[in-house]
């Protein structure tokens, strides 16, 4: 396919104010895009929370609604500033091709990951003509596969190429996911914060867009087998810090995870076993940077629970950071 068109260096990105971006789908019932009825529920609902200043909007299978954006745009709050990410296209892509990747060593492997992130860019840019140039604030890379499939010159490359294509307004972020440490089991296994750094560095300039980093706490958790790892990248990153989300992790069993299971578990008074309580969530936001494009939420859904009830353990976290 043509990749999309590069523009010339246009200076530093603009900064934004910091709203709360709510990873919602993580916790949607199987099928909702399916069922109209439900669906407008499901969003009425997020629409109704004052406190949500816009959705984590996932890219599967090329789209960011299998109903196309005519639906999306409907079910979306106009004043919401929203985020993409490609984890969910890249987790579909890695589980049967293990050499598929930004950062991947395996050269058509890396092409067709670029050729999907091409894709989403221009699905990206159609949403935020249908709602206008403050709908979209940020989207989301990964550099997978697993450190041991990957190269830091991979990835270094491909954020080159997309940080020259046209983006407008939109802020790059790399995601940062559990790296893959040794004698350890991983979940996702990418590179390591320090590297994910070294590659945007080398990737960008100081003439040109930014690319800043997203880390989630339960992932940082789950790399580092410690409550104390998110902060300990937070300080790595500084003022490359981008963007932070909040979801729980567990070094042991609960209700529907194993231990250090990256299912975005919710606050220890929701969920049992969960690290993340009240306490440390507020002392970590007074940890965090200023500049921060967005604070996010990122939660699963109760076990048992239906309909709009599977919102709670956002919701939860919701009342915390507010």
């Amino acid at each position: 396919m043509t990749l999309p068109r590069t523009k010339k260096p246009s200076g530093s990105h603009k900064a934004k104010s910091t709203v709360i971006i709510y990873s919602a789908y993580n916790a949607a019932p199987a099928g909702l895009t399916d069922d109209t009825e439900t669906e407008d529920l499901w969003y009425a609902a997020l629409r109704s929370d004052p406190r949500i200043g816009g959705l984590e909007l996932p890219v599967i299978g090329g789209q960011l609604h299998p109903h196309g954006l005519a639906r999306l745009s409907n079910l979306l709050d106009p004043g919401w500033s929203n985020t993409i990410s490609a984890m969910s296209l890249t987790l579909a892509a890695t589980k049967t091709d293990q050499g598929y990747g930004l950062a991947s060593e395996d050269p058509a492997g890396r092409q067709r990951a670029l050729s999907d992130i091409a894709s989403a860019r221009t699905e990206t840019l159609r949403l935020q003509e249908r709602l206008g140039p403050t709908s979209v604030r940020a989207f989301a890379l990964q550099s997978a596969p697993r450190a041991d499939r990957s190269s830091m010159s991979a990835f270094t490359d491909s954020l080159s190429q997309i940080a020259r294509w046209d983006w407008g307004t939109i802020e790059l972020l790399v995601e940062h996911s559990d790296a893959l440490v040794p004698g350890q089991t991983p979940q996702k296994g990418y590179l390591t914060v320090e590297g994910e750094v070294e590659a945007v560095q080398s990737a960008t300039d100081s003439g040109g867009p930014r690319i800043r980093h997203l880390v989630n706490w339960g992932r940082s958790a789950i790399e580092g087998r410690s409550a104390g790892t998110p902060l300990e990248h937070i300080e790595k990153l500084g003022d490359g810090l981008g963007a932070f989300a909040f979801s729980g992790a567990a070094p042991v069993a609960t209700d529907r995870s194993t231990e250090w299971e990256d299912v975005h578990l919710g606050l220890a008074a929701d969920e049992p076993g969960s690290l993340l309580d009240s306490d440390g969530a507020c002392r970590l936001v007074a940890a965090l940077p200023n500049g921060l494009s967005y604070l996010g939420i990122k939660t699963g859904a109760p076990t048992g629970s239906r309909g709009t009830e599977r919102l709670q353990l956002g919701l939860s976290m919701l009342d915390i950071l507010c």
